[in-house]
């Protein structure tokens, strides 16, 4: 776990006063979701940018590697699309889900519409070890 203020703060309460914010940006506590959207760790750590072209990336594979499998209709591309996941502006929970590793249920329950789960989760697990692989790497 990262010592981030937070957890910090949990370890030893008597230090770090729970009234203590991100001392970069003094607008949020520190914690892990913080460090993917503090617009002063971004910038120097995991360039923004970087990171909205690999989710992009990502929701672009799956489309590519679903439609290999099963045709896809224009509303199932744009409702798609619309999923929370995708959210990378201020990342929504579902967003740094993926970033962490783990798969949305808004994502896997829309997709298992189209195929079995065990083919969806299959799939997704690739490319998501994908994401990660490129995320280790460029950020």
């Amino acid at each position: 776990m990262l010592p981030t203020l937070t957890s910090l703060q949990k370890r030893k309460p008597s230090l770090y006063p729970s009234d203590w914010l991100c001392c970069l940006c003094h607008s949020a506590p520190e914690d892990m979701n913080h460090l993917w959207t503090c617009p002063y760790i971004i910038s120097h750590a995991s360039p923004k940018s970087i990171y909205h072209k690999l989710i992009l990336s990502f929701h672009d594979a799956c489309i590519t590697n679903f439609s290999e499998l099963v045709s896809l209709s224009d509303t199932f591309l744009l409702e798609f699309s619309a999923l929370d996941c995708w959210d990378f502006i201020t990342p929504s929970p579902s967003c740094l889900w993926l970033t962490r590793g783990l798969f949305p249920t808004d994502l896997v329950q829309y997709l298992c519409k189209l195929l079995p789960k065990k083919k969806t989760l299959e799939v997704l697990t690739s490319l998501l070890s994908n994401l990660h692989e490129q995320l280790y790497w460029n950020i």
